[in-house]
């Protein structure tokens, strides 16, 4: 049986199952709320039932006071509910109400996805899970490599499974390591989250997401965090590369058109070879907007639009342009660099034309 929670705060809800903590419930529903060890030892998740009736199903180390109890103050981590609840916990609306964190973490899966694109998955201890917002990243740190830095590719809701996608380049010798050495119960340290490319939660608008080659790795934690949170919005994902392999997930993209209400998807593999682009800019530059243009035919007017771009700054350029002849307002135009790959070779070269 399913019982609701209620955030006073913001009115936010979500369903929790039987057996399954307010917590786990919120993570899988995409609600960022203040934790830590999710384990009933720091205490930072802890709540006041405002109305309703919970049960600890899980032990706890964290002492609760009797005065706190009479006040209805409970750990989220242990918790579950016995009918309807609304309660009184903080949430992280803003990257500030989130904590840089540093994390020792396990390699889970490294697979190569395509010839130089590989998907990482790492996984945080039980006692010390990453809190990070939809589209934030993180940096990994490699003795005697050095550091660099990803954008998270999964959601929120993944909980302790952290997934990075990587372009294997000779000037970062994180992803070669990755690449050539990495191997299932490898360890290595993460810290984060940093950045400030997050969804509008109030905004209830729809929405034009815009990825670049490893870009589409911020856009995907986007979309996942925004189809989680059970919202009837329109999105239209576009996805651009150089050369069909640059969309590594396209299958995963058409299977996301059968799956959810109101999504489209249009991938573009331009034909031009990376050296094409970067030894003829105008060119290449004429060939990016000319898809961009197509792929944004069916959008006459964006003026109550939500717009994600996450690609190298020629690329994002061009779809601005675009976008601001269909009456974008700009305060509702959110950019990210592709991390790890912030120049992107294949656009590097590749200058306005205006």
């Amino acid at each position: 049986m399913e019982h609701k929670v209620t955030l006073c705060s913001n009115n936010k809800t979500f369903m929790v199952q039987e057996n399954e903590t307010i917590l786990e419930a919120a993570i899988r529903a995409g609600i960022s709320i203040n934790y830590g060890c999710s384990s009933g030892t720091c205490g930072l998740c802890q709540a006041r039932l405002i109305s309703g009736t919970v049960e600890e199903i899980k032990p706890r180390e964290f002492v609760i006071s009797e005065a706190e109890k009479l006040q209805g103050h409970m750990l989220t981590c242990v918790c579950a509910v016995k009918d309807d609840v609304v309660i009184d916990v903080l949430v992280a609306n803003t990257v500030a109400d989130i904590p840089l964190q540093k994390i020792n973490v396990k390699v889970r899966k490294v697979d190569q996805l395509v010839e130089q694109v590989f998907r990482l998955i790492v996984q945080t201890p039980r006692t010390s899970r990453l809190r990070f917002l939809a589209g934030q990243y993180v940096e990994i740190g490699l003795d005697g490599v050095g550091e660099s830095r990803f954008s998270i590719a999964s959601c929120p809701c993944e909980d302790r499974l952290i997934e990075l996608h990587l372009r294997v380049s000779s000037d970062d010798p994180v992803s070669m390591r990755v690449a050539d050495k990495m191997r299932m119960g490898d360890n290595l340290v993460l810290s984060g989250p940093f950045g400030e490319f997050i969804y509008d939660e109030n905004a209830n608008r729809p929405v034009i997401l815009f990825a670049f080659d490893t870009g589409f790795a911020a856009i995907k934690s986007l979309l996942e965090h925004i189809t989680a949170q059970e919202q009837e919005l329109h999105i239209h994902l576009i996805w651009m590369s150089c050369g069909r392999d640059g969309l590594y997930m396209h299958n995963l993209c058409r299977s996301w058109t059968d799956a959810f209400d109101n999504f489209s998807y249009t991938g573009i593999a331009l034909d031009e070879s990376i050296k094409q682009l970067a030894d003829n800019p105008q060119l290449g530059c004429a060939t990016v907007e000319a898809h961009i243009m197509q792929a944004m035919q069916s959008h006459t007017d964006l003026s109550c639009h939500d717009v994600y771009v996450s690609a190298p700054a020629p690329a994002t350029k061009l779809f601005e342009n675009v976008c601001r002849k269909k009456n974008v307002l700009m305060r509702r135009f959110f950019t990210e660099p592709v991390r790890g790959n912030e120049d992107m070779s294949c656009m590097v070269s590749v200058k306005s034309a205006n």
